[in-house]
């Protein structure tokens, strides 16, 4: 049995008519009655009761009509459904970020995208840093906002520089180099480095560190390990080490500590996205991405380059 076989039966069964039913069907009436007796044959059963005058329903082909048209009806609404969806009007969009780096831009944005789009539904998932590349490799997320040491020279993605953060070096402010306007990474060789980690045995801060203090000709001894921005800001208050974080991530007047710049590349934040399924609902938010953006960002002091690197807490 085919899908025809069963648009035919119901063109008939609604219209009693063959002669009408075959113009509706754009078929030749001879056709159309051929191929309800091919599918009279192939279900066993009567469909209609043909007189030279009249055509009616057997019994069994009344049954046979509810059930053809609720069926039919589902078809046309899961073409319809689909074809929204294909085209970016309704579907759920998942985004991940790693929400103890701070990203106003995002929450704004997906205000007036749901306003635009009040039959898309957005899903927020909490993912640490590391994590969400997996996740979008998988289909679980379809957008996310990471660092470029996160994205690295990974081919199957796609990418948008959101914004720029200067990397600072956080010292407390009884340290010696406190007050300096500068200070070179190489100058803090024989420090102790407070580590970011957001679970036991993950090294991508430590990547990270390695990766930045390579360049400055050492590498760097890891002292005590914090589980966010704000435990690591308090254990270099604590005069526990010297730490580095991207200027972004770091609440405004915390006390105890110094943010002091340095010869550190900033970090480049990206939105990240799966190329081999461009989806119109992602290319929807992109657009609201980048309107929002430029009223952020117009006027103000925000970095828009930068080397390719990044800061992983976690």
């Amino acid at each position: 049995m085919e899908l025809r076989h069963l648009r035919y039966f119901a063109a008939v069964a609604e219209t009693l008519n063959f002669s009408r039913a075959a113009d509706r069907l754009h078929v030749a009436q001879s056709a159309l009655s051929r191929q309800i007796r091919h599918l009279e044959d192939e279900i066993g059963f009567k469909l209609f009761v043909r007189t030279t005058s009249s055509v009616r329903l057997t019994d069994a082909g009344r049954v046979f009509l509810q059930s053809t048209q609720k069926l039919l009806g589902q078809l046309a609404s899961a073409i319809t459904t689909a074809q929204a969806v294909a085209k970016g009007t309704i579907g759920e969009l998942n985004i991940a970020s790693d929400w103890r780096i701070p990203m106003d831009l995002v929450p704004k944005t997906v205000q007036k995208f749901r306003h635009q789009n009040p039959k898309v539904t957005v899903n927020f998932v909490d993912l640490a840093v590391a994590d969400q590349i997996e996740a979008l490799r998988a289909g679980d997320i379809h957008l996310a906002f990471l660092p470029d040491l996160a994205i690295g020279a990974a081919e199957d993605f796609e990418t948008m520089h959101v914004y720029t953060s200067d990397v600072v070096v956080v010292m407390s402010t009884s340290h010696p180099l406190a007050n300096a306007p500068t200070v070179r990474l190489r100058e803090l060789r024989k420090e102790t480095w407070i580590v970011g980690q957001d679970k036991p045995r993950r090294s991508d801060f430590r990547t990270f560190m390695l990766q930045l203090c390579r360049p400055a000709g050492f590498s760097p001894v890891f002292g005590r390990t914090a589980t966010s921005a704000t435990g690591l800001l308090t254990l270099v208050g604590a005069g526990e080490g010297v730490g580095l974080l991207p200027e972004l991530v770091i609440p405004r007047d915390f006390d105890g500590v110094r943010l002091v710049k340095t010869d550190c590349p900033p970090m480049k934040m990206y939105a990240v996205w799966l190329n081999k399924e461009p989806a119109p609902l992602i290319r929807r938010y992109l657009d609201a991405l980048q309107a929002e953006m430029k009223v952020l960002f117009t006027g103000s002091n925000a970095k828009t380059t930068g080397s390719r690197t990044g800061a992983v807490l976690g």
